[in-house]
């Protein structure tokens, strides 16, 4: 496990909005694992462009959402899952957040800290 990514991931859950420094070592994170990307700051907040890291990064996956539709702390939960069917999956990302963009992004980290 990335110890280093995982407190990442944790950062992330914690924080109301991302800093320019944890938005900075978020994308430095992410572009380790998929050179095509390109992302910018402020689309680390947009659930669509989280949608689309993950995609990129861990295609095919299975997510799982929820959370309540309230600003500015939401509650969300998400998991991030190789699949649907099984519940032994090696690499299982889960993360927590405010909104749901860090949610989506603390389990994409935390996939990837597993993975490592």
């Amino acid at each position: 496990m990335d110890k280093t990514l995982a407190e990442l991931a944790h950062e992330v859950e914690a924080a109301f909005v991302l800093g320019d420094d944890l938005a900075d070592r978020v994308m430095d994170e992410i572009q380790k694992h998929s050179d095509d990307l390109e992302i910018g700051r402020g689309q680390l907040e947009s659930t669509d462009s989280v949608l689309a890291l993950i995609y990129a990064i861990r295609p095919g996956w299975t997510l799982s959402m929820e959370g309540i539709a309230r600003l500015p702390n939401g509650h969300w939960r998400c998991s991030l899952r190789r699949s649907a069917t099984r519940d032994d999956d090696a690499y299982l990302g889960i993360g927590r957040g405010p909104t749901l963009p860090h949610a989506l992004l603390a389990a994409l980290l935390n996939a990837l800290a597993f993975a490592s």
